[in-house]
Parts: C-alpha cells; structure tokens; sequence
C-alpha cells in the first residue's frame, strides 16, 4: 500500500509531503517525511521508519502551524515529525543524533 500526504503553506512556497511506499512488499516498506520546494527540489528529508507498518490513509495527515513556520507530520493523532522552514531544523523521525527529539509546535 501506498500512501502520500501533502500539505502546501499558504505563500505556495513550501510544502510537506510524507510518503509511504511498499515497493517489495510489506517487509521493504520505507517511510519518509519531506520539506519540499513547491517548484523545486527536496529540502530536507527525514526518516520515519522501514519495514512492516499498520498504517492507512485516514491515519495520516501533514499540517502547517498557525504560524505557518513549522510543518508537522501527524500519525494516529500525534505529531511525529516536523520541519521548520525559517532555520530548516528537522524534528523526530527514526533519528540519528543530529535530530532534535523534542518537536515544537504553535
């Protein structure tokens, strides 16, 4: 199963966009959130996890803070993963030490 979420900032500028793939089959599944230029390329990935994953569409969504500062990633209601577009920091995921594990949010 294949699932895709994306949510665009107002200015049109920028866009998170979370990305669910079973390319091989449920074991091989990857997940991944990204910080996307709307007319460009990636800005900034991070990811969310690989291999077997209960998920569906409804259990997913990509949403913008009131400030439109910071872009989240929310699975089953909380949020797991987030961008923030002014410093290009990224938050949570399956992370390695150069990710910040407490995410913000407004």
């Amino acid at each position: 199963m294949e699932i895709f979420h994306c949510a665009v900032r107002t200015k049109g500028d920028l866009a998170g966009v979370f990305e669910h793939e079973e390319a091989d089959g449920p074991q091989n599944a990857t997940a991944y959130f990204y910080l996307c230029e709307t007319a460009g390329p990636v800005v900034g990935a991070i990811h969310i996890r690989s291999g077997a994953w209960s998920i569906t569409d409804a259990d997913v969504a990509v949403k913008w803070d009131k400030h439109e500062k910071l872009v989240g990633l929310f699975v089953f209601g909380a949020l797991n993963a987030a961008f923030d577009a002014e410093t290009g920091a990224r938050y949570g995921g399956r992370h390695g030490e150069d990710f910040n594990t407490e995410i913000p949010w407004s």
